[in-house]
């Protein structure tokens, strides 16, 4: 769409489509007798009552406040540090964590393939060393954490060093509070992770959760992901379906290591909040009627715990733009208003300069602030979801439930969702929906404000400081050669005495079957780096030491097999 097509549409003032982002056709208007069909108790019920459409508790908001989470990981542990107290100390309540992309991909910076993106995006998290500077002086047993990792190795790794930090400093394991976003079909339909094949990611997905569950009873280890699907192309509809055939597959599998449903709690979801306002929300009251439903009447769920669904949300990033960025404002502040009015339990909001560089400062402390004057000025939670009743709300909830299971009842044909992810049917899934969006936007059917529509030649509105000042910084050359120099001199100060056998007990306990958890937290003890955690697991199942098959297994590994 050109700019005069835009000019005549805001003159004219009429819409260009009539349906939803995910293609829901809706009528002008919606009336008592388009949710006729709906029982109150068993679509809706109470807030804090089965099955947890209006949300989890009874007063939701009033007494227990959202938590207010975002990614903050630089490129030093000690930036990364000093940033978690800077951000503790305007309001946030649950720290995320993140490495940058090597260390996501299970190799060590000194890997050859590491050189172009380390401490890009992240900390270059190669051992125990770097999470005790990344957490000095954070509170272990009172703080949330998060993993928002890729690669399944990162789950397995990084737990094993925060409850070894944890356990070094003498706090509580049991006091570990927080979650993985820990999925083995994202990994591998987003990212492509190349640190283990498939059947590797869901087993040592399984021996995370196991071991926490029975460890770490505060600690969520595994968060379908919907939020990457979703920017990948996945509509509002596979988005939920994915998550929940996820979960439904992980209980099925927790079930063959004799852990219930009851024994594992409530389910965690991390889920994308879209620019699409009411279609958003009743995604959101959706996934809970869901779970609740699927986990009674599949799984046999007794306790109302174990019905519970606990949503995390990631405002659309992707949403955002470098045209006009101030009206990102806008987007990311109705984008949080969808998560409150939605019942969310976690909220992680993009930053309005994030489209063009890390977030500042300034638009990290603007996301908590928008999220403090919704709660405090503008009194939205003073009730708990208060658009439920609504006829169009309560209909289009009901009317996304009918499309998510069709969507399941495919994905079950098709032999579950590991197999839909080894065909590749997932991912023509995900590509078919990118490419309808870009085909919307580029026939003007999909309007984005200042990128394809209300725009003048040339324009491209004021940008304050805090968004002239994010420009991205890579790590210099100098900086990486220290990073190298500082692993290599990591890696030959350990006592091998004392790691060795650790190695060897790990490489023992995924050969023969056994939970791979607790061998890896004792070697990261000693000083286990990701790349050695991720080599002797594969050598374990007999595969090459190395993803990119480029550094040849160190002699001590080879030592450690031959034994």
């Amino acid at each position: 769409m050109d700019t005069s097509e835009a000019k005549v549409d805001r003159m004219a003032g009429h819409m260009v489509r009539t349906a939803t982002q995910s293609s829901i056709e809706l009528k002008p208007i919606y009336n008592a007798d388009d949710i006729k069909h709906l029982f109150y108790e068993g679509d809706m019920g109470d807030p804090g009552t089965y099955p947890f459409t209006r949300g989890l508790y009874p007063e939701m908001y009033r007494n227990r406040l959202w938590l207010k989470s975002f990614i903050v990981s630089y490129a030093t542990a000690e930036e990364t540090n000093q940033a978690f107290r800077q951000y503790i100390d305007n309001g946030l309540t649950d720290l995320r964590l993140l490495c940058d992309l090597p260390t996501q991909s299970g190799i060590d910076p000194d890997h050859p393939s590491a050189w172009n993106s380390m401490m890009c995006g992240g900390v270059a998290t190669y051992a125990i060393n770097v999470y005790e500077k990344m957490l000095e002086g954070l509170p272990l047993g009172k703080a949330v954490f998060e993993f928002a990792h890729a690669g399944m190795s990162s789950f397995l790794y990084f737990y094993g060093l925060l409850v070894a930090v944890m356990e070094n400093k003498g706090v509580d394991i049991k006091k570990l509070r927080g979650n993985s976003i820990n999925d083995p079909i994202r990994t591998k339909l987003v990212y492509g992770c190349p640190d283990f094949p498939t059947k590797v990611d869901r087993r040592i997905c399984l021996d995370h959760i196991e071991y926490s569950v029975r460890n770490t009873p505060n600690w969520r280890p595994i968060a379908p992901n919907g939020v990457d699907p979703c920017q990948g192309g996945m509509d509002a509809i596979k988005e939920l379906g994915g998550c929940l055939a996820v979960a439904s597959q992980v209980m099925k599998d927790l079930s063959d290591r004799g852990i219930s449903i009851d024994e594992y709690g409530p389910m965690v979801f991390a889920l994308d909040a879209e620019s699409d306002f009411f279609e958003t929300i009743a995604k959101f009251r959706l996934a809970r009627k869901m779970w609740a439903k699927i986990a009674k009447e599949q799984f046999g769920a007794k306790t109302k715990r174990a019905m519970q669904l606990k949503i995390g949300i990631r405002t659309s990033g992707l949403s955002l733009t470098s045209q006009k960025p101030l009206n990102n404002a806008a987007r990311v502040t109705l984008q949080i208003l969808s998560c409150v009015l939605g019942g969310v339990n976690s909220l992680d909001a993009s930053s309005i300069d994030e489209a063009i560089g890390l977030p500042s400062l300034e638009a990290r402390i603007f996301n908590l602030d928008t999220q403090h004057v919704i709660t405090h000025e503008a009194n939205i939670p003073l009730v708990a979801d208060p658009l439920g009743g609504s006829y169009y709300v309560e209909w289009l909830t009901s009317h996304m439930e009918q499309e998510v299971n069709k969507y399941l009842a495919e994905i079950e044909a098709r032999g579950g969702v590991f197999s839909c992810l080894e065909s590749g049917w997932l991912n023509e899934v995900m590509e078919a929906g990118r490419l309808k969006v870009q085909r919307e936007k580029a026939e003007g059917k999909r309007l984005i404000v200042g990128v394809n529509a209300f725009r003048e030649e040339g324009e491209e509105g004021p940008i304050n400081s805090a968004i002239r000042d994010v420009a991205y910084k890579a790590p210099t050359v100098a900086a990486r050669g220290e990073k190298v120099a500082e692993v290599r001199a990591y890696k030959a100060n350990r006592d091998m005495r004392r790691l060795k056998p650790l190695l060897k007990e790990l490489y023992r306990a995924t050969k023969e079957g056994r939970n791979t958890q607790r061998a890896v937290i004792a070697a990261a003890k000693e000083g286990m780096t990701i790349g050695e955690c991720v080599g002797v697991i594969r050598v374990g199942y007999g595969i090459n030491y190395d993803p990119f098959r480029e550094i040849e297994m160190p002699d001590f590994v080879r030592e450690i097999v031959k034994e």
